[in-house]
């Protein structure tokens, strides 16, 4: 009887887990936690310190800078061009009579200027306010007056009509952010021919005030307090004085 041998299946090898992470993690764990000298401590705190110091003296300076320096209030020493003294000396070099209107009391002029060349050329006298509203009253005068110019002035608003003010008729205009316009074309302006354009956004009670004013401006001789002579005030007359013989 023959006897067979088996031979034994070999056993597959078991997957066994890694002991070698956590023995990395705890080698971390275990490592010692630097510690600082307090000298090493006092070095690093310093440049902290240094610039908390910087920026603390920075704001105090500016804090200093705007007490002593306060942003003026709107009321607080407003501007007030003399506009009749403006409009006496641009009377000397325009080839028309300078309007200069007595608004009402409470508006204070803005500017008043006389430009020889001003935009496109044409030479302009012009005054602009602000009015008790603190809304804004001006005018551009000129005797060169021309559609090109006009339009510039206007700011490419949009026509809406006419207006009269004081037997005189204003072409009118509107932009789109309410500010009116009058124009008053030399050809419709009788007594010195000359075209002035009026920009304005206040109220119709002061555009009627502001109106009335021009217009009984227009052609008036511009002539300084106490000025019958054609001197102005604080400008004596100096007479020569020839000796007597004897």
């Amino acid at each position: 009887m023959v006897s067979e041998s088996r031979t034994p299946e070999s056993e597959e090898p078991v997957d066994r887990p890694s002991s070698a992470p956590s023995e990395r993690a705890r080698a971390e764990d275990e490592q010692p936690t630097p510690q600082l000298t307090e000298a090493q401590s006092k070095r690093l705190r310093q440049p902290l310190v240094g610039m908390v110091i910087t920026v603390a003296v920075t704001f105090g300076a500016v804090a200093a800078f705007l007490m002593m320096n306060p942003e003026p209030t709107p009321d607080e020493n407003p501007r007030d061009e003399d506009v009749v003294s403006e409009a006496y000396f641009a009377a000397g070099i325009a080839e028309f009579t300078p309007i200069a209107p007595e608004v009402a009391d409470g508006w204070t002029a803005n500017y008043a200027r006389w430009e020889s060349s001003g935009e496109h050329g044409v030479p302009v006298w012009e005054a602009g306010y602000t009015t008790d509203d603190v809304s804004f009253f001006g005018f551009a005068q000129t005797d060169q007056g021309n559609p090109t110019w006009v339009g510039s002035e206007v700011s490419g608003a949009a026509s809406t009509g006419t207006a009269v003010f004081e037997d005189m008729e204003f072409e009118t205009y509107e932009s789109d952010d309410e500010r009116r316009y009058f124009v008053l074309w030399g050809d419709d302006n009788d007594v010195d021919g000359t075209t002035v354009v009026i920009t304005t956004d206040a109220s119709e009670e002061e555009v009627d005030s502001g109106m009335e004013a021009l217009v009984e401006s227009i052609g008036q001789e511009v002539e300084l307090d106490g000025d019958e002579d054609g001197t102005a005030d604080g400008e004596d007359a100096v007479e020569s004085e020839v000796p007597e013989e004897d």
